[in-house]
């Protein structure tokens, strides 16, 4: 990885390390296996190919881990109230403040009606920031209890 060129990375021609089985020399019984270029070069193809997995694997893992620590996120329980009592003066927003900071905008809030309610309309999320979002409903309910699950934005 890292863009160093590997000029030993396919040593034996197969393009896969092929280990050598050494042998140890008995005088007049066997010969032993030759410490030379050949048998050198296979060695270090071998551990250069180990070295290579090794980083490869480990910038997957790092990449996994990213993933999975985005997954997780926070549940933030709210009540919003429409004072005004009507849609078209529908005065429910209200800021939720993030328990913990996000890198970026690029997170998702989904919210949940929690006690059933008629007329609640849309549940809208906007102004969204590193610290908080403005969340708020359409339609003329008195109030709405939401669960809102924050996921996303590579929580710090």
């Amino acid at each position: 990885m890292n863009g160093r060129n590997q000029p030993y990375l396919d040593t034996n021609g197969a393009g896969f390390y092929e280990p050598t089985m050494w042998q140890d020399e008995v005088e007049g019984i066997q010969e032993g296996t030759p410490v030379d270029e050949q048998n050198l070069n296979n060695i270090e193809g071998g551990v250069n190919g180990a070295n290579l997995t090794a980083e490869f694997l480990t910038e997957v893992m790092k990449h996994h881990g990213e993933q999975i620590s985005n997954i997780g996120g926070e549940i933030i329980k709210v009540t919003l109230t429409n004072a005004a009592g009507e849609a078209f003066f529908n005065n429910s927003a209200k800021t939720i403040a993030l328990s913990v900071n996000r890198d970026s905008f690029d997170y998702t809030v989904t919210a949940e009606v929690v006690t059933p309610v008629d007329n609640v309309g849309d549940i809208i999320v906007y102004d969204k920031q590193v610290n908080g979002f403005k969340v708020k409903y359409t339609g003329s309910a008195a109030s709405v209890d939401l669960k809102l699950y924050v996921q996303g934005g590579n929580a710090a």
